[in-house]
Parts: C-alpha cells; structure tokens; sequence
C-alpha cells in the first residue's frame, strides 16, 4: 500500500480521532470483525465492548452527553443492528451526534441472491438501511471502497453540523478494501 492509500477501515478510524474520539462501544459479530480489527490498529482510539448492542447505543449516547461532542458505536448486521435501532432513535430525538457503523453483508452475497444467517431472511439487502434512515439525519452503505472517503466523510460531517446520529453499513469485503488515505480535514 502507497502513502497515499489506506484501507476503508483504517479511513474510518482516521477520521474518528480527528474528530476527537478517544473511544468507541462495540459488539464484535462476523460481518463486523474485519472493520475492527483496522479500527483496533489505531492505538489512539480505544475499543470498549459491550455485552449487547443496545447498550453499546446508550453507551455511545452517555459518550455524547458526557463529552458534548459525537460518539461512535459498531455492530455488526441485522440482528446486531436492528437491537441498536432503539437507542439511535433516542439519540435523534435527543440531538446527539452518534455515527452507527454496521458491518455489511458481502458485496458478492447480493450479486448471487444468497440468503444470509442472522437476517429477516429476505433477498433484500438494504433494509436496515432503510430503517436507520428513519432516525438518522443520514445513511450510507458503502460497496465501493473509491467512494468510500466521500460517503464516510459526508455522513461524520452531517452528524457534526445537524447534531444527529448517522448511520454508515460497510460491507464486510469492503472494510480492508484498499482507498485513498485521508487528506487533512477540518470538520
């Protein structure tokens, strides 16, 4: 990899320390454990897991409230993510910047109609995107690790400007994609 490349998910982490985290709540699951492990090589932000996803949510919400500024939580899709859904919409009623990162299924789990574990068990991809949207000022599936920067650094800087939790689905093949690296950014 080129100085000026990175992987999506080291991108991600990146971006969540300029901001100024120092930790962020999650429960590992298999759609999931590729993006932590980018996240975990970034020594300046600290994992804190939790024992289920709603209370990772409402840990990233007590974050938000005890620092004034925006937090993020990381679980992993369907089952982890719609037991997040309950305390995002807190967050949005209550304006606080939380930025929901869900692993994603495979891009190619989708181009070959798979049905996949630990879903509503539908050939449609794109509903948990559909429900965040309802309580997020914005959400993002990202399949295209060239697309990545822009998507990841739009929805941070909506949940920064609005006050809002956003959400950002990450397939689980696209969190060690290689992208280009961060440039110096000022949210």
């Amino acid at each position: 990899m080129s100085d000026n490349s990175t992987t999506v998910g080291s991108y991600l982490a990146s971006r969540l320390e300029e901001i100024g985290l120092k930790h962020y709540f999650a429960v590992p699951g298999d759609y999931n454990l590729v993006l932590l492990d980018r996240l975990l090589e970034n020594k300046n932000l600290e994992m804190i897991s939790c024992c289920n996803e709603l209370n990772a949510g409402y840990a990233a919400d007590g974050y938000c409230r005890a620092t004034g500024g925006a937090s993020a939580v990381f679980v992993t899709f369907s089952v982890g993510g719609l037991s997040l859904l309950n305390a995002i919409a807190g967050a949005y009623a209550e304006d606080l910047p939380i930025i929901a990162v869900s692993g994603g299924p495979n891009t190619n789990s989708e181009a070959e109609f798979e049905m996949l574990h630990h879903t509503l068990g539908l050939l449609d991809y794109d509903y948990q995107r559909e429900i965040f949207s309802k309580v997020t000022a914005e959400a993002v599936t990202i399949h295209d690790p060239r697309e990545a920067p822009t998507q990841i650094d739009h929805a941070i800087q909506t949940a920064l400007r609005f006050r809002k939790p956003v959400y950002i689905e990450i397939a689980c093949n696209i969190a060690d994609a290689v992208t280009s690296a961060p440039n110096v950014r000022s949210f």
